[in-house]
């Protein structure tokens, strides 16, 4: 009788590592990937929750503690009169007057776009390229109880737009403050 000879124990173990190292390899490989192309966007998702409330404009830094007595939803960030006046006058965003188009027309922020609240989907195609090419955005209304500009910052918000900022003081306070005003229909 011949002895039996044992075939070598199965390589099964290792190469289920060789697979489960692979895979690490690949999902770490296109992480890396994805958060670098999202890094380099302009358009980039936020990743951080002060990401989502913040600007991704380096010429402007706002305070992270800005306090304000209006509660503003995730995604919103609150800016002063002074604050707005410093962006107004570096020109580094787009300001959305979400009042309605009468008062649009009565008096406004200079170069401001009229996006009503009430009138949303039908002047957002017409504001949209403006929007989007825009890395900030300052939205005001009336102010105090006024809650037009939220509005309209919640709907931007679920476009995926970022860099929104509520003026929550208002245009009336802008006004009286001696900034800038522009009067009639066009921007």
């Amino acid at each position: 009788m011949r002895p039996r000879h044992h075939a070598p124990a199965s390589s099964g173990h290792s190469d289920a590592l060789i697979v489960i190292a692979g895979a690490l390899a690949i999902v770490i490989g296109a992480s890396a990937l994805g958060l670098a192309v999202n890094h380099l966007s302009p358009r980039r998702l936020p990743l951080l929750a002060a990401d989502a409330v913040l600007p991704r404009s380096d010429a402007l830094t706002l305070p992270r503690s800005l306090v304000v007595s209006i509660p503003l939803p995730k995604g919103l960030g609150a800016i002063t009169i002074a604050e707005a006046r410093t962006v107004y006058d570096k020109d580094l965003a787009l300001f959305l007057d979400a009042r309605p188009a009468d008062q649009y027309a009565e008096a406004r922020i200079p170069g401001a776009v009229s996006l009503p609240a009430d009138a949303f989907d039908d002047h957002f195609p017409d504001a949209a390229d403006k929007i989007e090419a825009s890395p900030f955005l300052v939205i005001y209304c009336e102010g105090g109880d006024c809650s037009d500009a939220i509005h309209v910052g919640e709907r931007l918000s679920e476009y995926g737009f970022l860099g929104i900022r509520i003026m929550v003081d208002g245009f009336e306070p802008w006004a009286k403050a001696g900034n800038p005003v522009s009067k009639g229909a066009e921007p």
